[in-house]
C-alpha cells in the first residue's frame, strides 16, 4: 500500500526532502528545476506530492495525502481536523506584528479599528481580541511589507526570520505572536486504514528526528 506524503512547495522544501531521506525515503528528485509534482521511491511504497503550503492541510485533511510537512503556523492558522504528530529541527521563524520604523503604534492606549494586513487572518484577530482590540483584519496573499507603506494598513502580521526584508522596507518588528516550525502533520483516517505502513513510517521519522 502507497504512502503519499505532502511536501511543501517554497522555503521547506529541501529541508523536508533531507528529513524525509535520513528516514530512508528518498525523494531528491523533487529539488530538480521541473515541472512534476509528484515522486516515487524506487520500491514504490511511499510517494512525494510537493504541494502549495496553504493548501497542504486541506490535502491531509481530506486524505489525498496520508500525512505531510507544514509550518506549525499553518497548523494553528488553518485549524484542521488532523492529527499533528511531533517537530522537526527546521523551519524556524516567528509569527510577528510590524509596523513603521518608530511609529510607536503598539504604545497607544486604543488600537481599536487598527488595520492589519496578513496571510493569518484567524491568528491576526485572535491576537488582537486578547489584547482588548477589535483590529480591521485586512487579507494579503503576497508581499505584506508593502501595505503599511502604500496606506493599506497601519500594521503586518507576517513571518519574521531574520527580520531583514521587514527593514529593507522601512518596517520593524514589534510584538512575536508565536514561534514556528516544521510540523509532521497526519490523515486521521490512515492511521487507521494503513495502520501497519503508515507506523513504520512514523517510526522512522521519529528516530530520524
Amino acid at each position: 500500500m502507497t504512502i503519499k506524503i505532502g511536501l511543501p512547495k517554497g522555503r521547506m522544501l529541501a529541508e523536508s526532502v533531507a528529513a524525509l531521506k535520513k528516514s530512508g525515503l528518498d525523494f531528491s528528485s523533487a529539488l530538480n528545476k521541473s515541472r512534476r509534482l509528484r515522486f516515487a521511491t524506487p520500491d514504490g511504497k511511499a510517494e512525494a506530492i510537493v504541494i502549495r503550503a496553504v493548501d497542504l492541510l486541506t490535502y491531509v485533511e481530506c486524505g489525498a495525502v496520508d500525512l505531510g510537512i507544514i509550518g506549525y503556523d499553518l497548523v494553528k492558522e488553518q485549524n484542521r481536523d488532523i492529527v499533528t504528530a511531533f517537530a522537526f529541527g527546521f523551519g524556524k521563524c516567528r509569527l510577528s506584528v510590524a509596523g513603521a520604523q518608530g511609529s510607536g503604534i503598539m504604545e497607544r492606549p486604543d488600537l481599536s479599528g487598527i488595520r492589519v494586513a496578513t496571510k493569518y487572518p484567524h491568528l491576526a484577530s485572535e491576537y488582537f481580541e486578547k489584547k482588548g482590540f477589535q483590529a480591521e483584519v485586512i487579507k494579503l496573499y503576497g508581499a505584506i511589507e508593502l501595505a503599511p507603506l502604500f496606506g493599506i494598513s497601519d500594521l503586518i502580521v507576517d513571518l519574521v526570520s531574520t527580520g531583514e526584508t521587514l527593514k529593507t522596507n522601512g518596517l520593524e518588528e514589534l510584538e512575536v505572536i508565536m514561534q514556528s516550525s516544521a510540523r509532521l502533520v497526519v490523515n486521521k483516517a490512515s492511521l487507521r486504514t494503513k495502520q501497519e505502513d503508515m507506523n513504520k513510517i512514523l517510526s522512522r521519522l521519529r528516530r530520524s528526528v
